[in-house]
């Protein structure tokens, strides 16, 4: 069955503000978006290729760091991610930017799926830590926000 959007939370809610991407989607389980949109988390980006299937478009939520201040909130294209995923360090062993590189050599003709990124900036991670900090939580809105935004845009 093909869904018109998926939005997928990736991170980790046991480490920290790597956990936003989850709280993103969490938050978006709240609002009313339609029938045609899946919420779903990953822990991983490499967990996220087969979900890249049987969506129109893809909106991906994860923490990055070295793109802005802690909090900040960018929306990217997949193309865009390609330009500055160099100067982004992944909390992740595998980074998105690498995932979706990933997706495209397994299968060339697919996925067809138009793929967004919503980024919120987060400082390096320098050990463990559980939940989100005060300054990661207040961006959550602005992340979701920008969900929505990348789900109506035509």
């Amino acid at each position: 069955m093909t869904v018109r959007t998926r939005v997928i939370g990736i991170g980790r809610a046991s480490a920290g503000d790597d956990g936003v991407g989850l709280a993103v989607v969490d938050a978006l389980r709240a609002a009313s978006l339609g029938s045609g949109v899946d919420l779903c988390n990953v822990s991983e980006p490499t967990a996220l290729i087969p979900l890249l299937e049987g969506a129109s478009r893809v909106v991906l939520v994860d923490a990055v760091v070295g793109a802005g201040r802690a909090g900040e909130v960018l929306a990217l294209s997949a193309d865009d991610l390609d330009d500055v995923a160099p100067r982004l360090f992944s909390t992740h062993g595998v980074s998105v930017a690498q995932a979706l590189a990933l997706a495209r050599a397994l299968a060339p003709d697919g996925p067809s799926a138009d793929v967004k990124i919503v980024a919120v900036c987060i400082a390096r991670p320098t050990g463990p830590a559980h939940g989100l900090s005060a300054e990661i939580a207040a961006a959550v809105p602005r992340a979701a926000a920008a969900v929505v935004a990348c789900i109506e845009e035509v």
